[in-house]
Protein backbone atom coordinates (compact mmCIF):
# COMPACT_ATOMS: atom_id res chain seq x y z
CA UNK A 1 0.00 0.00 0.00
CA UNK A 2 2.40 3.03 -1.25
CA UNK A 3 3.16 5.53 -4.01
CA UNK A 4 6.13 6.52 -4.89
CA UNK A 5 5.63 10.40 -5.74
CA UNK A 6 3.49 12.78 -4.78
CA UNK A 7 1.51 13.11 -8.06
CA UNK A 8 0.30 9.65 -7.58
CA UNK A 9 -0.48 10.58 -4.06
CA UNK A 10 -2.70 13.67 -5.74
CA UNK A 11 -4.56 11.50 -8.31
CA UNK A 12 -4.57 8.11 -6.24
CA UNK A 13 -6.34 8.02 -2.85
CA UNK A 14 -8.31 5.89 -0.78
CA UNK A 15 -5.96 3.45 2.11
CA UNK A 16 -6.47 5.85 4.57
CA UNK A 17 -10.61 6.42 3.75
CA UNK A 18 -11.07 2.70 4.12
CA UNK A 19 -8.78 1.82 6.88
CA UNK A 20 -11.48 1.32 9.66
CA UNK A 21 -13.44 -1.08 7.01
CA UNK A 22 -9.95 -2.71 5.72
CA UNK A 23 -8.90 -3.69 9.33
CA UNK A 24 -12.25 -4.94 10.19
CA UNK A 25 -12.23 -7.13 6.88
CA UNK A 26 -8.56 -8.58 6.80
CA UNK A 27 -6.88 -8.58 9.65
CA UNK A 28 -7.33 -12.17 10.71
CA UNK A 29 -7.05 -13.25 6.93
CA UNK A 30 -4.41 -15.53 7.29
CA UNK A 31 -6.87 -17.74 9.49
CA UNK A 32 -8.04 -18.73 6.24
CA UNK A 33 -4.04 -18.99 4.06
CA UNK A 34 -2.97 -21.70 5.36
CA UNK A 35 0.04 -21.54 2.77
CA UNK A 36 0.61 -18.29 3.09
CA UNK A 37 0.96 -18.53 7.00
CA UNK A 38 4.02 -21.45 5.28
CA UNK A 39 5.93 -19.10 3.47
CA UNK A 40 6.07 -16.96 6.44
CA UNK A 41 6.66 -19.79 8.59
CA UNK A 42 9.90 -20.05 6.11
CA UNK A 43 10.98 -16.63 6.11
CA UNK A 44 10.73 -16.39 10.10
CA UNK A 45 13.22 -19.33 10.02
CA UNK A 46 15.66 -17.85 7.16
CA UNK A 47 15.62 -14.13 8.25
CA UNK A 48 14.86 -14.10 11.73
CA UNK A 49 18.05 -14.89 12.70
CA UNK A 50 19.71 -12.20 10.58
CA UNK A 51 17.99 -9.47 11.58
CA UNK A 52 14.45 -8.26 12.07
CA UNK A 53 11.61 -8.69 9.51
CA UNK A 54 10.15 -5.61 8.14
CA UNK A 55 5.92 -6.05 6.86
CA UNK A 56 6.43 -3.51 4.32
CA UNK A 57 3.21 -1.45 2.92
CA UNK A 58 1.39 -3.62 6.06
CA UNK A 59 -1.99 -2.27 6.35
CA UNK A 60 -3.65 -3.32 9.37
CA UNK A 61 -0.43 -5.17 10.35
CA UNK A 62 -1.45 -9.04 10.05
CA UNK A 63 1.76 -10.41 8.54
CA UNK A 64 3.54 -8.19 11.28
CA UNK A 65 1.17 -9.49 13.73
CA UNK A 66 2.16 -13.36 12.51
CA UNK A 67 5.75 -13.10 12.42
CA UNK A 68 5.67 -12.07 16.13
CA UNK A 69 3.68 -14.59 17.24
CA UNK A 70 5.84 -17.15 15.20
CA UNK A 71 8.55 -15.44 17.57
CA UNK A 72 10.57 -13.28 14.91
CA UNK A 73 11.22 -9.60 16.20
CA UNK A 74 9.38 -7.77 13.57
CA UNK A 75 7.76 -4.20 12.38
CA UNK A 76 5.57 -2.49 10.15
CA UNK A 77 5.39 0.90 7.47
CA UNK A 78 2.68 1.57 5.18
CA UNK A 79 2.06 4.96 3.54
CA UNK A 80 -1.21 5.24 4.86
CA UNK A 81 -1.30 7.19 8.40
CA UNK A 82 -4.44 5.51 9.10
CA UNK A 83 -3.34 2.06 8.03
CA UNK A 84 -0.09 2.36 10.80
CA UNK A 85 -2.52 4.09 13.58
CA UNK A 86 -4.89 0.74 13.08
CA UNK A 87 -1.93 -1.45 12.78
CA UNK A 88 -0.11 0.00 16.27
CA UNK A 89 -3.73 -0.22 17.95
CA UNK A 90 -4.29 -3.70 17.17
CA UNK A 91 0.12 -4.79 17.77
CA UNK A 92 0.73 -2.44 20.57
CA UNK A 93 3.91 -4.73 21.05
CA UNK A 94 4.88 -4.07 17.63
CA UNK A 95 6.58 -1.18 16.26
CA UNK A 96 4.84 0.71 13.36
CA UNK A 97 5.64 4.01 11.01
CA UNK A 98 4.67 5.93 7.98
CA UNK A 99 6.87 5.23 5.16
CA UNK A 100 6.99 5.49 1.50
CA UNK A 101 8.84 2.40 0.14
CA UNK A 102 10.41 4.37 -2.63
CA UNK A 103 12.29 6.47 -0.15
CA UNK A 104 12.50 4.99 3.22
CA UNK A 105 14.68 7.98 4.68
CA UNK A 106 14.05 7.36 8.20
CA UNK A 107 15.57 3.52 7.52
CA UNK A 108 19.11 2.48 7.66
CA UNK A 109 20.98 0.71 5.67
CA UNK A 110 21.20 -3.43 6.70
CA UNK A 111 18.06 -2.67 8.71
CA UNK A 112 16.38 -5.72 7.96
CA UNK A 113 17.13 -9.88 8.27
CA UNK A 114 13.96 -10.18 5.96
CA UNK A 115 11.15 -8.30 4.70
CA UNK A 116 7.77 -9.73 3.87
CA UNK A 117 5.60 -7.55 1.11
CA UNK A 118 2.38 -8.79 0.58
CA UNK A 119 0.63 -7.16 -2.42
CA UNK A 120 2.51 -3.71 -1.31
CA UNK A 121 3.21 -2.96 -4.91
CA UNK A 122 -0.36 -3.75 -6.30
CA UNK A 123 -0.37 0.05 -6.67
CA UNK A 124 3.07 0.50 -8.13
CA UNK A 125 3.35 1.06 -11.89
CA UNK A 126 6.05 -0.86 -13.41
CA UNK A 127 7.98 2.30 -13.84
CA UNK A 128 8.32 2.52 -9.88
CA UNK A 129 9.82 -0.79 -9.32
CA UNK A 130 13.25 -0.52 -9.42
CA UNK A 131 12.97 2.37 -6.86
CA UNK A 132 11.00 0.30 -4.64
CA UNK A 133 13.20 -2.85 -5.00
CA UNK A 134 16.34 -0.68 -4.70
CA UNK A 135 15.08 0.69 -1.40
CA UNK A 136 14.25 -2.81 -0.27
CA UNK A 137 17.95 -4.22 -1.28
CA UNK A 138 19.38 -1.41 0.47
CA UNK A 139 17.46 -1.92 4.18
CA UNK A 140 18.47 -5.43 4.37
CA UNK A 141 21.45 -7.03 5.60
CA UNK A 142 23.82 -8.91 3.68
CA UNK A 143 22.76 -12.71 3.21
CA UNK A 144 18.86 -10.97 4.36
CA UNK A 145 15.80 -11.96 2.24
CA UNK A 146 12.75 -10.79 0.33
CA UNK A 147 8.95 -12.30 0.17
CA UNK A 148 7.01 -10.62 -2.30
CA UNK A 149 3.71 -11.40 -3.36
CA UNK A 150 1.37 -9.97 -6.11
CA UNK A 151 -1.58 -10.65 -8.59
CA UNK A 152 -0.58 -12.48 -11.84
CA UNK A 153 -1.41 -11.04 -15.40
CA UNK A 154 -0.68 -7.65 -17.48
CA UNK A 155 -3.79 -5.67 -16.79
CA UNK A 156 -4.29 -2.98 -14.52
CA UNK A 157 -7.79 -2.60 -12.51
CA UNK A 158 -9.03 1.22 -11.73
CA UNK A 159 -11.69 1.30 -8.84
CA UNK A 160 -13.84 4.25 -7.32
CA UNK A 161 -15.19 2.25 -4.66
CA UNK A 162 -13.82 0.04 -2.09
CA UNK A 163 -15.61 -1.49 0.80
CA UNK A 164 -18.36 1.12 1.06
CA UNK A 165 -16.06 4.12 0.63
CA UNK A 166 -15.26 6.50 -2.33
CA UNK A 167 -11.50 5.78 -3.76
CA UNK A 168 -9.67 6.16 -6.55
CA UNK A 169 -7.06 3.32 -7.16
CA UNK A 170 -5.42 1.47 -9.44
CA UNK A 171 -4.71 -2.26 -8.85
CA UNK A 172 -1.40 -3.07 -11.08
CA UNK A 173 -1.03 -7.42 -12.17
CA UNK A 174 2.58 -8.51 -12.74
CA UNK A 175 4.09 -10.94 -14.64
CA UNK A 176 6.41 -13.13 -12.34
CA UNK A 177 9.10 -13.60 -14.98
CA UNK A 178 9.28 -9.21 -14.83
CA UNK A 179 9.32 -9.08 -11.47
CA UNK A 180 12.65 -11.22 -11.49
CA UNK A 181 14.41 -9.21 -14.30
CA UNK A 182 13.74 -5.91 -12.15
CA UNK A 183 14.80 -7.55 -8.58
CA UNK A 184 17.94 -8.76 -10.53
CA UNK A 185 18.62 -5.56 -11.46
CA UNK A 186 18.97 -3.74 -8.46
CA UNK A 187 20.86 -7.25 -6.86
CA UNK A 188 18.20 -9.35 -5.34
CA UNK A 189 18.37 -12.88 -6.61
CA UNK A 190 15.45 -15.03 -6.91
CA UNK A 191 15.87 -18.31 -5.72
CA UNK A 192 12.19 -19.96 -6.14
CA UNK A 193 8.89 -18.55 -7.65
CA UNK A 194 5.95 -20.21 -6.48
CA UNK A 195 2.55 -19.41 -8.31
CA UNK A 196 -1.21 -20.57 -7.35
CA UNK A 197 -4.45 -20.25 -7.89
CA UNK A 198 -7.08 -18.27 -5.70
CA UNK A 199 -8.69 -19.39 -2.34
CA UNK A 200 -11.99 -19.53 -2.80
CA UNK A 201 -14.51 -17.03 -2.20
CA UNK A 202 -15.19 -14.73 0.14
CA UNK A 203 -11.14 -15.53 1.02
CA UNK A 204 -9.59 -13.78 -1.08
CA UNK A 205 -10.00 -12.25 -4.72
CA UNK A 206 -10.17 -14.91 -7.47
CA UNK A 207 -6.56 -13.59 -9.18
CA UNK A 208 -3.87 -16.20 -9.43
CA UNK A 209 -0.80 -14.82 -7.27
CA UNK A 210 3.06 -15.53 -7.16
CA UNK A 211 5.09 -15.31 -4.51
CA UNK A 212 9.15 -14.35 -4.68
CA UNK A 213 11.96 -15.65 -2.85
CA UNK A 214 14.58 -13.36 -2.87
CA UNK A 215 17.91 -12.92 -1.43
CA UNK A 216 21.09 -10.64 -1.42
CA UNK A 217 23.17 -13.76 -1.15
CA UNK A 218 22.16 -16.28 -3.71
CA UNK A 219 25.05 -18.21 -4.17
CA UNK A 220 25.05 -19.92 -1.35
CA UNK A 221 21.31 -20.27 -0.47
CA UNK A 222 19.46 -23.27 -1.34
CA UNK A 223 15.85 -23.55 -2.48
CA UNK A 224 13.36 -22.42 0.09
CA UNK A 225 10.47 -25.22 -1.01
CA UNK A 226 9.93 -28.14 -2.79
CA UNK A 227 6.78 -30.07 -4.28
CA UNK A 228 7.14 -32.75 -1.26
CA UNK A 229 6.22 -29.40 1.24
CA UNK A 230 3.89 -27.97 -0.78
CA UNK A 231 0.79 -27.54 1.62
CA UNK A 232 -2.35 -30.54 0.80
CA UNK A 233 -4.76 -28.31 1.64
CA UNK A 234 -3.45 -24.98 0.00
CA UNK A 235 -4.80 -24.12 -3.52
CA UNK A 236 -2.75 -25.90 -5.85
CA UNK A 237 0.65 -24.80 -7.60
CA UNK A 238 0.57 -23.33 -11.43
Amino acid sequence: MGWCNNDMVDELFGWDEVAAAYTGRFSDELDAKPFDRKLLDWLVERADPIGPICDLGCGPGQVAAYVHARGGETCGIDLSHEMVQHAATSNPDISFQVGDMCELADIETGAFGGIASFYSIVNLPPTDHTRAFAEMRRTLRPGGWLLLSFHIGDEVRHIEEFLGERVRLDFHFFRPEDVRSRLHSVGLEVVETIQRGPYPEPVEAQTDRAYLFATTQPEDRPRVSGEATWPEKSPGRR
